[in-house]
């Protein structure tokens, strides 16, 4: 797995030791880990089993702060008040949305880990933690599906992935629920890291068409939520389409 610092691992081990797992050969994947073992994601301490992260690092992991509005998830001043001011003055097409924590620091560099070194592994530690979110969070009975942000074409074969798409199919899999792929995305936009606030949501207007499906509770996957734009773009499509409810989650909250 690639590391910060200076101390070089191999990834070649951790996929090696992947697939020797899903076929069943966990003796075997131990043996393997032995001769190559693997090291935490965040700071490069040997790990004494076949795990992704260290209990040390996991456990220092940030929760978002206290007092947030309960419909999006932003930050509120008076702990009396449980909507922020969009959510309690216009109507928001995500009905809900979860993250996991803010994207300043270590939540930050796993999502980083998983979209520009390709770190499978760290996709699927998050997508557990997702997962565990979720179901400590609300009913499951609540979600007849599980879907996430497209990419084009284009963005696809450039990257080799969609790490939304990885995430949800970890968090489809732990809560046994069907994977859909219920959006496309039709055109390409500009990197909305780029944009000011103001201009993000104009930017993803119209990006996104709803593939056919029939009326489903949706659970919405992404990476990162920074002002909403994303999630509430695709959200509306999906209500446009019949959806009767979208609830969202991310890993981190920039």
């Amino acid at each position: 797995m690639t590391m910060n610092g200076d101390t070089p691992t191999s990834s070649c081990a951790w996929r090696c030791i992947s697939r020797i797992l899903r076929t069943g050969g966990r003796l075997l994947g131990s043996l393997v880990a032995a001769l190559f073992p693997p090291r935490c994601a965040l700071c490069s301490r040997e790990l004494p089993n076949l795990d992704v992260i260290c209990s040390d690092c996991a456990s220092m992991l940030p929760s978002l702060s206290a007092n947030r509005c309960q419909h999006c998830g932003e930050p509120v001043d008076d702990p009396v008040i449980d909507l922020c001011i969009r959510c309690g003055t216009r109507l928001r097409a995500a009905d809900q949305v979860f993250s996991l924590g803010p994207y300043h620091g270590n939540w930050g560099r796993l999502v980083q880990l998983l979209k520009f070194e390709k770190e499978m592994a760290v996709g699927c530690w998050l997508g557990t933690r997702m997962a565990d979110l979720l179901q400590a969070s609300c009913d499951e009975r609540c979600f007849t599906a599980v879907t996430y942000v497209p990419m084009t074409r284009k963005d696809r074969r450039a990257r080799g992935f969609n790490q939304a798409q990885i995430l949800a199919q970890v968090i489809a899999r732990q809560m046994n629920l069907p994977l859909k792929r219920l959006l496309a995305k039709t055109r390409e936009t500009q990197l909305q890291s780029r944009l000011s606030a103001s201009d993000r949501s104009s930017n993803l207007q119209d990006a996104f068409r709803l593939l056919p499906s029939d009326g489903e509770q949706v659970l919405l996957v992404d990476d990162i939520y920074t002002t909403g734009s994303t999630i509430e773009e695709c959200a509306r499509t999906l209500k446009r389409g019949g959806a009767q409810s979208v609830v969202a989650i991310t890993v981190a909250r920039a």
